[in-house]
């Protein structure tokens, strides 16, 4: 991380900047007793580019930050339950009528409509191509609060992507002031956002769920994980997201703190761009993958903060992963040199087809597991003759778009909407939105096509399985683990569970009790 950024965020601690307790105030009117409200202060690790939901993965966080609200949300087992919506019924294979909750308005005070969703779902989908890929929609029907939806294809996991903070509603015809101003349902109203800094919101006294318990928060955006634990442990933050394993020790005061997780879905997922020449020789993406000690990246580089990867998906899956790479030097070292690639010149690089096996690894340093993984990969690699360049950002979302890398190590959340088809559907199809690496193959794209349109829950698996042997066959992506999903919190934090689907943090009834 920059230097000036953790300057910045020292300066913006040493200023005062303390959490609700410090925040609380009090007013007092004639023959009443004093009424006690209170600003939350939340530490993330990460933001969005803007607060416009239709805007890349943006919406994600203003899900988080209780701005705006799906047609139904993600329980603690990741099963899809109303919320916007009372009930959704199959018409046939195509066609859905979804019936929508009265009495809900938005922050700019217009009632919530079938009409409402129908145009906000039209905007985001010409905004953002990953909204087809969830959600492909032919036509939409608005009748009052029912809301009829035909897709271009079947769509089984309909309720699951209903849950995915891209289907957010916000009032489209209010404001077009969508990127610092969206008209959300949630129970806070964006006040101010500073991209990399700090947003504010406030309470929404007409949230459709009962006022809220807190007046607002505070969200600063630490990517410095060091300073990150440092303000939790002065409490000048409430709540800290996304604190790194290593520091948790020191959260273990059951009288001060109070730390939620959860295993979830997010992997460590390394991306192999199969642009780069050296990348498309199988025996080089598999021994790369043989070169990762697993057991050990999660149990002691991370500090047992996230479940080594067998293959590609959560275990919890129960998918067999006997197609996966386990840890094998001299094995990589094997089929190196069966396929011919070998180190002629000797200084320590192997050559392919004449050209010495030096590649480019990137990740960023707000996951502090990432950067440490990626130089563990480089030691391991080098003991094979190939050469990892470690390049550490604040943010890869350019290399992403323009593929300037040969590695990239992200944290990719694999299973958010607790159905196998969100993560194959976007990054393993040949130009799926988040295939930054551009792989590719038929019979892949194949089997996604069919989970698509699947209804039965033992033939989905059974399909997920079947894409899982493939990818690990191809040697296409490496997921090294998943990690474990941590709230640490004040003592008096009250109202805040971990999901794990990381979509909800900010709720109506997060609040700060009396000391």
């Amino acid at each position: 991380m920059k230097k000036w950024f953790s300057l910045f965020c020292a300066l913006a601690f040493a200023l005062g900047c303390t959490g609700c307790t410090g925040s609380q105030s009090e007013t007092k009117e004639a023959g009443s007793s004093a009424e006690t409200s209170a600003i939350l202060t939340i530490a993330d690790t990460q933001c969005p580019s803007s607060l416009d939901p239709a805007q890349s993965w943006d919406s994600w966080y203003t899900s988080r930050w209780g701005i705006t609200e799906t047609l139904y949300q993600l329980n603690d087992k990741l099963e899809p339950e109303p919320l916007l919506a009372i009930d959704c019924q199959a018409v046939d294979d195509t066609t859905w009528t979804i019936t929508l909750r009265d009495g809900v308005l938005f922050h700019s005070g217009n009632p919530l409509t079938a009409e409402s969703v129908k145009l906000c779902w039209e905007r985001t989908a010409e905004v953002n191509p990953r909204f087809s890929e969830l959600l492909p929609i032919k036509s939409l029907l608005a009748d009052g609060q029912t809301l009829t939806i035909e897709t271009a294809r079947p769509v089984p996991a309909l309720l699951h992507t209903l849950c995915e903070p891209l289907t957010s509603v916000i009032d489209v015809t209010s404001s077009q002031d969508f990127a610092s101003s969206p008209q959300g349902t949630g129970p806070f109203i964006p006040v101010s956002y500073t991209v990399g800094s700090q947003a504010e919101v406030k309470a929404f006294a007409q949230y459709w769920g009962g006022k809220p318990k807190s007046d607002g928060a505070i969200i600063r955006i630490i990517g410095d994980t060091n300073t990150l634990a440092m303000a939790q442990q002065s409490q000048e933050v409430d709540v800290s997201v996304s604190m790194p394993p290593s520091a948790l020790s020191l959260f273990e005061e059951e009288s001060l703190y109070r730390v939620d997780g959860v295993t979830g879905s997010r992997g460590q997922v390394v991306f192999f761009n199969f642009e780069t020449p050296a990348l498309q020789n199988l025996a080089v993406r598999q021994a790369i993958s043989m070169a990762v000690d697993k057991e050990n990246y999660s149990a002691i580089l991370n500090k047992g903060a996230s479940v080594p990867a067998a293959g590609l998906f959560p275990d919890f899956m129960g998918l067999d992963a006997s197609y996966g790479y386990g840890y094998d030097l001299e094995g990589a070292k094997a089929l190196l040199d069966e396929a011919g690639i070998m180190d002629t010149d000797g200084d320590g690089v192997r050559e392919l087809d004449g050209v010495p096996l030096s590649l480019r690894l990137l990740t960023y340093s707000s996951k502090a597991e990432l950067p440490i993984f990626c130089n563990e990969m480089a030691s391991s690699a080098k003991q094979l003759g190939i050469e990892l360049k470690v390049e550490v950002y604040e943010s890869v979302t350019e290399q992403e778009k323009t593929g300037d890398f040969d590695l990239m190590m992200i944290s990719f959340a694999m299973l958010p909407t607790g159905d196998p088809q969100y993560f194959p559907s976007i990054a393993f199809r040949t130009g799926g939105s988040s295939n930054y690496g551009h792989y590719s193959n038929p019979a892949v794209d194949d089997l996604i096509d069919q989970l698509e349109v699947e209804t039965e829950d033992e033939a989905r698996m059974a399909l997920a399985q079947e894409i899982q042997n493939l990818v690990l066959q191809d040697a296409g992506f490496l997921v090294i683990g998943h990690s474990k999903y941590y709230y640490v919190m004040n003592a008096n934090v009250t109202g805040l569970h971990t999901n794990p689907s990381e979509y909800y943090l900010l709720n109506a009834e997060i609040a700060c009790s009396e000391e």
